[in-house]
C-alpha cells in the first residue's frame, strides 16, 4: 500500500477519508499491533484465562460496539465527550480510545477466522467505529497524528496542552531517596491493585509523554483509574473503601532515560528502573474536573488504603469459580465504552450485558489449546504483516 498523504485526514474531523485511506489507517495500526503482540502471544494470569477472555471480549466487541457507539453519539460528539473534563486522570482514556479499534477489528477477524463471517461483512459498522476512533482521536491528541508511532519523537503521545503541563510542572517537588521510596510503593501497590481490578489487564494504566521541557528533561504522566462509580460489580462493597480512585503519577525525568509508548499506549523505558533517575515528581488524585496534589502523608495512607483493597479482592476472586470469574474479565473488556457513555448521558440507554453466544462460547474456549491457537494466529499471522484484513472487500 502507498502513504497516507491527505493533508486532511490526521487533522481535520470532518473530512471523509475513502475506503482507500481507511485500509491504510487499518493496515498501518495492524502492523504496529502484530509487532508489539508478537513479543508476548501467551498471555498469563493466575486467577483469570487470559486468552480466553480476550478471545470472548473481542468478540463480543464486534458485535456490539457499533450499536454503543451509534447511541452515544446520538447524545454527544466524540469532541464533545474529550472535552468534557481533564485529559488525563479517567477511564476516558488515551488507552482505551486506542484500543476501541483495535479491539474490535481483532474479533472482526476472530469471526472471520472461525467461519462465521466473511471478510467483506460489516462495513458499515466498521466505518461507525473508525469515524468515531478517528475524530475522538483528533480531539484527544495535541500532536497531530493518530497513532503513537507517528509522533515525534516517534513512539510518543501528547494529550495535555501547554497550559496543564505548566500547571504539573509547577507543583513537581524534588525527590529525595525517601521520596522516591515512598513514590515508589505507592505506584507498585496502585498498579497492581488496578490491574486486579481489571482481571490482569492493563486497560486502567495509561502513559502519555515524553512531554519535553526544552532544557534536557521531560515529564512522563502515568494515569491510574481505579473503579468508583460501579462499572465493575465485582467490587462492590471494596470501592468504598478506597478514599480516591482515579490518580495521575507525573515525573521529571533526564533526556538520558528514553519513554517509548506502544501503539496503545503502554510506556517502556530505559533504563528500566527509571525511578532511580527521576528528578522531581507528585502524585495527583483527579476528582471533579481537576488534580489534587497529594502530600508525602497523603500518598503513604493511601497505599494503606489500596493495600487493605487488594487484599480483599483478592480473597473475593480466589472464592469466585473460574467460569464466573472469567466472564468479569470480559464483561472487563468489553465495557472500554462505559466512561464514554455516562459522559454522554447516555449510560442507562445501553444495554452492558454480554451477549448469550458469547457468554455460552466460554466452555468451547476455556480449552487453552484452542484459546491459545487463535490469539497466535490473529495477533501475529503468519500470511501478512498486519493482524488485520482490508475492509470493504479490497484487497
Amino acid at each position: 500500500m502507498t502513504a497516507v498523504t491527505h493533508p486532511r485526514l490526521l487533522t481535520d474531523p470532518d473530512y471523509e477519508p475513502t475506503l482507500e485511506e481507511w485500509n491504510q489507517l487499518i493496515d498501518e495500526g495492524g502492523r504496529a499491533y502484530k509487532n508489539e503482540l508478537a513479543l508476548r502471544t501467551v498471555f498469563e494470569s493466575e486467577l483469570f484465562g487470559m486468552n480466553t477472555y480476550i478471545v470472548m471480549s473481542m468478540m463480543e466487541d464486534y458485535l456490539k460496539v457499533p450499536d454503543r457507539l451509534r447511541t452515544i453519539a446520538a447524545h454527544a460528539t466524540p469532541e464533545q465527550i474529550v472535552a468534557a473534563g481533564l485529559p488525563i486522570g479517567s477511564k476516558r482514556s488515551f488507552i482505551n480510545l486506542a484500543a476501541m479499534p483495535l479491539h474490535y477489528m481483532t474479533g472482526r477477524e476472530l469471526f472471520v477466522d472461525l467461519g462465521e463471517n466473511d471478510a467483506a461483512q460489516g462495513l458499515d459498522d466498521q466505518l461507525t467505529v473508525l469515524r468515531f476512533w478517528r475524530r475522538a482521536t483528533i480531539a484527544m491528541r495535541t500532536d497531530g497524528v493518530l497513532y503513537n508511532m507517528d509522533a515525534d519523537p516517534a513512539n510518543s503521545s501528547h494529550i495535555v496542552d501547554g497550559d496543564l503541563l505548566a500547571n504539573i510542572v509547577d507543583q513537581l517537588e524534588p525527590v529525595d531517596a525517601a521520596a522516591t521510596a515512598t513514590i515508589r510503593k505507592f505506584a507498585a501497590r496502585l498498579t497492581a491493585y488496578a490491574f486486579l481490578e481489571n482481571c490482569d489487564a492493563r486497560t486502567a494504566v495509561c502513559d502519555t509523554g515524553p512531554y519535553d521541557l526544552g532544557d534536557g528533561t521531560f515529564v512522563a504522566l502515568r494515569e491510574l483509574s481505579c473503579d468508583g462509580v460501579g462499572d465493575f460489580p465485582w467490587l462492590d462493597g471494596i470501592r468504598e473503601t478506597l478514599p480516591e480512585h482515579n490518580f495521575v503519577l507525573a515525573y521529571r525525568l533526564p533526556d538520558s532515560v528514553s519513554m517509548d509508548n506502544n501503539v496503545w499506549g503502554t510506556a517502556w523505558f530505559k533504563p528500566d528502573d527509571y525511578l532511580a533517575d527521576v528528578l522531581a515528581a507528585r502524585v495527583f488524585a483527579v476528582r471533579d474536573g481537576r488534580l489534587r496534589p497529594l502530600s508525602h502523608t497523603d500518598v503513604t495512607e493511601m497505599t494503606a488504603h489500596i493495600r487493605t483493597a487488594h487484599r480483599a479482592l483478592y480473597a473475593r476472586l480466589a472464592e469466585t469459580p473460574a467460569r464466573e470469574r472469567n466472564l468479569y474479565a470480559t464483561q472487563m473488556y468489553s465495557w472500554k465504552l462505559k466512561a464514554w457513555a455516562r459522559i454522554a448521558g447516555c449510560y442507562d440507554d445501553i444495554d452492558w450485558s454480554v451477549s448469550e453466544s458469547v457468554a455460552d462460547s466460554y466452555e468451547r474456549f476455556s480449552d487453552p489449546d484452542v484459546a491459545l491457537g487463535l490469539i497466535g494466529g490473529i495477533f501475529v499471522p503468519p500470511d501478512r504483516d498486519s493482524c488485520f484484513r482490508p475492509i470493504g472487500g479490497a484487497r
